[in-house]
Formats: C-alpha cells, structure tokens, sequence
C-alpha cells in the first residue's frame, strides 16, 4: 500500500477511535472502522468489530453484506457466501450485495452461478462497470474472448480508471493472441493498482509467448514480491526460466510451488523436465510418476515421460508404452506421434515408423508446419528422409 494512502487511512481509524470513545458504538462507525481495518490487511480486527455490531443489530444487511466482503478478501468463501446470503435475504436484491454474491461465485469456479448475480445486477443498472466486468471475466475462462472484450471495453468506457477491467481486457487479448495489446491492457492495470498482483502475471504470460524472457521472469519475480506464497506464480517463472535454458533456477522454482501446494501437477512436470535437462533421470522419472498419480490423463506428461524413457534412459519398449499412452488419450497429439516414428525407428521397426511418418506428413500437409511447431528444419527433413529411402526386408 501507498505510504501517503496508508497514512491516511490510520488518521481516519484514530478518528474514528476517538469519535467511538467520545459518543459510543454506532453503526455507521463501526462499518466505516472495519472497512478501513479491511483495506490495511487487519481482516481478522474488522470481523470482531463487525461481530460486535450484530449483537446489537442481528438483522443490518449492511453488516452481513461487510462481513461477507471481509471473509471474501481473507479467502474464506463459504464463510462470505454464507454472510452475502444473510444480506440478501434481509434486503434482497440490492446491487452490491448482488456483485459480491457474483465475485465469491466466481473465487469458488461457480461460473454459471456468479454469472447469474452478475446479470441480476445488471438489470439494474445494465452500465455497471462491476458487474459487467464480473461477467466478462467469467466469459474469459469459457474461451469466449470477444464476447469478454466487449463487456471490458464498456466497462472502461463508463470507468476509464476501473484496474480489474484492465486487468480483464489483457486476458481477454492474451487469449485472442493479441499479446502487445494484452501488454498495454496490463500496464494500464498496474499503473492504477500497483499492489495487485495479477497483471504482473498476465504480462509475464504475453512475454513469455513474444519470447521476451528477460522480460517475462521480471514481471513474474514483481508478482512473487506482491504474493510469494502463490504456487502458479513459481510454476509459471519455472516455465520461463527452463525456456531461458537455466535449469538449476527453473527446478528451484518448480520446487518451491510443489513446496506450496504438493497436488500441482505442472510443478512436478516441469521438476522433471529440469531434473532431465540437468542430467538427473532417475528423479526427473519419479517426478513424471508424481504428476501422473495426481492426473494420469494428461497426454503430455506421458508424452515427456517417454522422452525421458526413451533418449535419457534408453528403456524403449516402456518408452513405447507411455506415447501409446499419450495417442491414446489425444490421437491428435502430433508431436507424440512424431516421437513415436522416431522411437519406432531406432527399436528397427521401419514399416510401423513409416506408418506413423505418413499421418504425421498428411497432418503437416493439411495444416501447415504450425501443426507441430516444436519440429525443426532437421527433424522435417528427417521425415523427407525416412519416407522416401526403401525398407531393409
């Protein structure tokens, strides 16, 4: 938080102290004293004051509808759905109440419910930059990115200062590819709202895929500053950094989001691909066996696994097993399939790589190299190659 904002925001407490001592408890003081108490991190402060206010007025929605806001900010979302309900039901329908109901719906992956308050509370007031930001957002995460942009662009249009919808709009570019645009919409963001995490990451993402690396690990080592306990934060500067081919760092930061949240199945994947890199395949495969007992239906854990079996380990026939594996689960994972011919090929089974190198050269044909853009010139020509020399028999 800003010095100066915080400074003014303890003036205003101790006034309100003061005020408090001098005429006694009233209502109106004390939501104003639990919201500044909120807004310096002291949430556990402002739940006893907003308590200490419903013994004497059970029935104030106001009251509900704050404490639900402070248990919504503390992360404890069935505790502020339960209080946001309480508001509701007292006074229902009132617009804030309503978007808060729609944000604790949107932290608990209840889209098409939060998705529901939000639209109620747009029919109240159909240009609320809150609510159409709620629902865009949720469009975001169902791939629906225009339709998202659209609802960001009128809420920035009716509040040209609203940090959340920028924030929004850059996610929503990020997800159209239009990743420059997406780095604008995320400075915006962090210029409203230094402290916020989030754009950070977003920009760090659209980095990342311009290839920016430098640049992307900075704005992800900004984010960590701001909230160093989030473990996709370190998987994603993990990602960045294994990119950077800086081994050692990547599986540090892969270790610290394992460290956080031991079910991350993208943080031990990506331990294992440092751990391989790094010459150290014994644990890169244990990692790869974590990461399938938390999600064995990702086909492209089984698809590095095999990598690993098949180059750093030279165990082909369970190589073979684990890109079968991968095929199985997405036929259309072209780079397995490219894997496959090539493992086929050195287990001497020419007519079955073969087999495998025509639908990967009709799927090439068809779609353009962009089909399996981590191929390169070598291995395109090595496809040429192998399809067109004559089978030992």
């Amino acid at each position: 938080m800003d010095p100066e904002l915080r400074r003014l925001y303890l003036q205003d407490l101790e006034e309100i102290e003061e005020e408090l001592r001098e005429f006694g408890p009233s209502t109106d003081l004390l939501l104003e004293k639990a919201e500044i108490l909120d807004f310096l991190g002291e949430q556990d402060r402002a739940l006893q004051v907003l308590r200490e206010a419903l013994s004497t007025e059970p029935d104030n929605p106001d009251l509900w509808n704050n404490l639900g806001v402070v248990y919504k900010n503390m992360g404890e979302y069935e505790e502020a759905f339960e209080a946001l309900m309480k508001s509701q039901r007292l006074e229902p329908n009132r617009p804030v109440t309503l978007k808060n109901i729609g944000d604790v719906l949107f932290f608990m992956y209840r889209d098409d419910e939060a998705r529901l308050w939000y639209e109620r509370a747009l029919r109240s007031d159909h240009n609320d930059p809150w609510a159409l930001t709620g629902k865009a957002q949720i469009l975001v995460t169902k791939h629906q990115y225009e339709s998202g942009l659209e609802l960001f662009d009128r809420a920035l249009a009716i509040d040209p200062e609203y940090a959340w919808a920028y924030g929004g709009q850059g996610m929503a570019l990020l997800g159209l590819n239009r990743y420059e645009e997406a780095i604008d919409s995320f400075d915006n963001a962090i210029e409203l709202d230094p402290e916020w995490d989030h754009p950070h990451c977003g920009k760090g993402d659209a980095l990342h895929r311009l290839g920016r690396l430098k640049e992307a690990e900075a704005e992800y080592r900004t984010a960590l500053r701001l909230d160093e306990l989030d473990p996709l934060k370190w998987q994603d500067l993990g990602n960045v950094l294994l990119d950077m081919s800086r081994y050692r760092d990547s599986l540090r930061a892969f270790r610290r989001a394992a460290h956080i949240d031991h079910t991350l199945v993208r943080a031990h994947s990506g331990m294992a691909h440092a751990l391989d890199m790094l010459g150290r395949s014994q644990e890169a495969l244990a990692e790869y066996e974590i990461a399938l007992s938390f999600d064995d239906q990702d086909p492209s854990i089984w698809n590095n696994r095999a990598v690993l079996l098949a180059e750093g380990m030279k165990n082909f026939d369970e190589a073979l097993v684990s890109y079968q594996k991968a095929l199985a689960l997405d036929p259309e994972y072209h780079l397995a399939r490219f894997n496959l011919a090539q493992l086929l090929a050195k287990m001497d089974r020419p007519e079955r790589a073969r087999e495998e190198l025509r639908r990967v050269e009709q799927i090439l044909a068809e779609q353009g190299s962009e089909a399996i853009p981590e191929l390169r010139e070598e291995d395109l020509e090595w496809i040429r190659t192998s399809l067109h020399k004559p089978v030992d028999r």
